[in-house]
C-alpha cells in the first residue's frame, strides 16, 4: 500500500512539473502616469469652521473618489494623510460633486477640465468652477555637491485665494514676503575664516538674532494665481538636528500700482491689513521639503473664516 501512494505522488509530482513549465505571457495592465492627469483637490471656499462644513464624500464623474473614512476638512487638501499624492484621471472634462457633513448633503456640482500631468483643483466658491493650478514641482536641487553644513534650501509656493466680501474675491496682486535669522550657529565657514571665538566651537549657538532683509517670494499674484514653488533658506537652529521646523518669517507688501491704498488696506508700508492690523505670520520649515501657502479666507472678519495662510506639506 506504501508503494502505491508513493507511485501516485510521483505521478502528481511529474504532472505539476509539466504544467509549471508552460510558458505564461505575464501583462502588466498599466497606464503611464505620465499620460494621466494627476491632481490635488483643495477645499478653501471661505467658510466658518465646523465639523459640520466638512466634504465627507466627493464624487468624480458620479464614482465616489473619496468617503467618510477620508474626509476633506475646510481649508485643507485631499489626498491628506502624507505628502505627495495624488488622484489619477483621463485627462479631459470631468464632473466633481461634494456632499458635506455626515448626512452627506449635497454641496457641490460644477465641471473641470483636467490637464496631463499634476494640477491643483481648487474649490474658492461653491457656486463656481474651481481653479485648475498646473504645478513647476520638479526644481533641481543644488548639485555642486558643497557642504553647506548648517543651512540648505527648503520651498514655498504662495496661492492668493483671499475673499474681500461674500462672492468678492480680492482685485489685489499681493507680493508674499520672508525673513529668516541669518546667523544663529558657528558654521565651518566661520572656523575656516577664522571668526569663531575662544571657547566657541562650530554648532555653537552664535546669539546673533539678526534677521535678513524683507525678500520677495516670486512677483506679486492676483486671485487665484500662484507664485511657483520657490527656494527658502533654512538655516538650522540645532546643530545636530535634522533641520525640521526652522522659523520663518512672513508678510504681505501690496502697491499702490497693485490696488493698495494706504488707511484703506495697507499701511504706511504698504502692508496688508486684515481687520486694520498689519499682516504677519511664521511657519516652520524643513530642508529640502516643500510647502504651499494657501491664503484663503476674507480680509475684514474677524470670525473664523478670517484670511489666513493655510500650509499643506507637498513633499
Amino acid at each position: 500500500m506504501k508503494r502505491f501512494y508513493s507511485y501516485i505522488s510521483v505521478c502528481l509530482l511529474a504532472l505539476l512539473t509539466l504544467v509549471s513549465c508552460e510558458k505564461t505571457d505575464i501583462d502588466y495592465d498599466a497606464i503611464p502616469a505620465s499620460d494621466l492627469a494627476l491632481f490635488q483637490i483643495g477645499h478653501y471656499t471661505p467658510i466658518t469652521t465646523v465639523a459640520t462644513n466638512n466634504i465627507y464624500k466627493i464624487e468624480l464623474d458620479d464614482k465616489e473618489l473619496t468617503n467618510d473614512k477620508n474626509v476633506l476638512a475646510y481649508y485643507n487638501t485631499s489626498p491628506g494623510g502624507g505628502v505627495g499624492r495624488f488622484f489619477t484621471a483621463q485627462p479631459g472634462k470631468v464632473n466633481l460633486k461634494f456632499y458635506k457633513g455626515a448626512g452627506l448633503t449635497p454641496l457641490y456640482d460644477q465641471d473641470v477640465t483636467l490637464v496631463k500631468g499634476k494640477q491643483n483643483v481648487i474649490v474658492h466658491d461653491y457656486n463656481q468652477p474651481p481653479l485648475v493650478l498646473e504645478r513647476n514641482f520638479d526644481i533641481p536641487y543644488p548639485q555642486d555637491r558643497a557642504s553647506f553644513d548648517t543651512d540648505t534650501l527648503g520651498y514655498v509656493r504662495f496661492i492668493n485665494l483671499m475673499y474681500e466680501t461674500d462672492g468678492q474675491p480680492t482685485t489685489l496682486k499681493l507680493q508674499y514676503q520672508y525673513q529668516y535669522t541669518v546667523h544663529p550657529l558657528y558654521t565651518i565657514a566661520d572656523e575656516k575664516a577664522k571668526k569663531i571665538p575662544d571657547g566657541e566651537k562650530v554648532g555653537n549657538a552664535t546669539g546673533d538674532a539678526t534677521k535678513s532683509a524683507w525678500l520677495n517670494l516670486g512677483a506679486p499674484v492676483g486671485f487665484g494665481e500662484s507664485t511657483g514653488f520657490q527656494p527658502v533658506p533654512a538655516i538650522k537652529a540645532t546643530y545636530t538636528s535634522q533641520g525640521m521646523n526652522i522659523r520663518i518669517d512672513y508678510r504681505i507688501t501690496v502697491s499702490a500700482a497693485n490696488g493698495g491704498v494706504v488707511g484703506v488696506n495697507v499701511n504706511s508700508d504698504g502692508i496688508l491689513l486684515i481687520n486694520g492690523t498689519a499682516y504677519n505670520d511664521n511657519w516652520g520649515i524643513t530642508i529640502g521639503r516643500y510647502y504651499t501657502h494657501y491664503f484663503a479666507g476674507f480680509r475684514n472678519k474677524t470670525t473664523t473664516d478670517k484670511v489666513a495662510v493655510k500650509q499643506f506639506g507637498e513633499h
